[in-house]
């Protein structure tokens, strides 16, 4: 699926030989995320959904991984693992590695909640008979967790591998990864519109008081201090400004 992209991949697609059909969509301008994905999973024709992003490299066995868990769990989303390329790596991107995906959050393999992350995930097709990816999201970030979250609760099991594994062929500057937190701050806020129940999750109680201590933090001279300090408090004062700036906006 092509959401018009600036370099369509299209010509190099139709050069591959492949021993399974290959086929390839591209839209005449662009839909969004969410319309995108709904796009796709109509199209499919297999009994499961694999999701990936254009920036991902799948490991050899990433196929295989995915369905020996299918084959023992009937009815189940296999959850993957995203890492960094190898050579993408300095202290910059592994810090941010587990603030973009928080595996190391997860309480219970065999039935994880929140984590719905489509750059590594599968299912079967049929868990989108009824439901669909929201189009309230302008920006990316909370859109795969919302529908996730809407899946869990209809009795959805997610089980974590992470021997299913994936490469993130993706470098963030420092400016890029805050503007990426305010845009999913933005996202939080459509996200506990449409389940208030998770407002404490993704809605800072006191939210000025954290942002202005986050904004004494965000100071350049701390980086000289202390460089993880300096990054985590420019990444809440952005995700903060997000959240706000959502809340302040009529929609």
């Amino acid at each position: 699926m092509d959401d018009h992209s600036t370099l369509s991949p299209e010509c190099e697609i139709s050069k591959l030989k492949t021993g399974y059909t290959l086929r390839f969509f591209r839209e005449d301008h662009n839909i969004g995320q969410g319309r995108i994905r709904n796009r796709g999973i109509k199209l499919a024709q297999g009994k499961y959904v694999f999701f990936i992003g254009d920036d991902m490299i799948p490991s050899e066995n990433f196929i295989e991984e995915h369905m020996n868990i299918h084959k023992e769990n009937a009815g189940v989303a296999v959850l993957g693992r995203v890492l960094w390329a190898p050579e993408l790596r300095n202290e910059f991107m592994n810090y941010i590695e587990r603030i973009q995906f928080h595996y190391h959050t997860i309480k219970d393999k065999n039935n994880v909640k929140l984590h719905f992350y489509t750059s590594n995930i599968s299912l079967e097709k049929h868990w989108f008979s009824n439901e669909e990816y929201s189009e309230k999201f302008r920006n990316y970030g909370l859109e795969d967790l919302e529908i996730g979250y809407r899946l869990e609760n209809k009795g959805l099991r997610v089980i974590y591998n992470q021997d299913a594994l994936v490469y993130h062929y993706h470098t963030y500057s420092f400016d890029q990864f805050c503007i990426r937190m305010k845009n999913v701050g933005k996202s939080a806020v459509i996200f506990v519109r449409l389940h208030p129940e998770l407002k404490r999750r993704y809605i800072l109680p006191f939210n000025g008081f954290f942002k202005m201590g986050c904004f004494v933090f965000s100071n350049k001279l701390f980086k000289k201090i202390n460089n993880k300090l300096y990054w985590s408090s420019n990444f809440i004062y952005s995700y903060l400004c997000g959240v706000e700036e959502e809340m302040r906006a009529k929609r």
